[in-house]
């Protein structure tokens, strides 16, 4: 079955305890990381990511959920995660907001 790449909004940057630094920004590349590369012991919360990952690829779950359950995994996995968010940029008079 053909998933195209479901791309993150924003990406996710990891530093498992090896210290090398991966950074995810798509929903594909969490769930080889979750799949094939995770060494750590796996819990709840890593197989709600996995499953989360698959349903965001078949279209049932939305991206946004995927990529919350991943950063939930990695948490609980003791890894250095660096949430990135958007940058908010205030203009003029008025306070209206506009992301960067």
């Amino acid at each position: 079955m053909f998933n195209p790449e479901m791309i993150w909004m924003l990406p996710v940057s990891l530093r498992p305890r090896d210290g090398t630094e991966h950074i995810f920004s798509t929903v594909n590349d969490a769930l080889d990381f979750l799949e094939a590369d995770w060494s750590l012991r796996r819990g709840r919360k890593h197989n709600r990511a996995v499953q989360a990952c698959r349903r965001a690829l078949n279209r049932v779950t939305p991206v946004a959920i995927a990529r919350e359950a991943f950063i939930d995994a990695c948490l609980e996995a003791g890894m250095t995660v660096d949430v990135m968010e958007p940058q908010v940029i205030r203009s003029g008079s008025g306070g209206q907001r506009s992301i960067a």
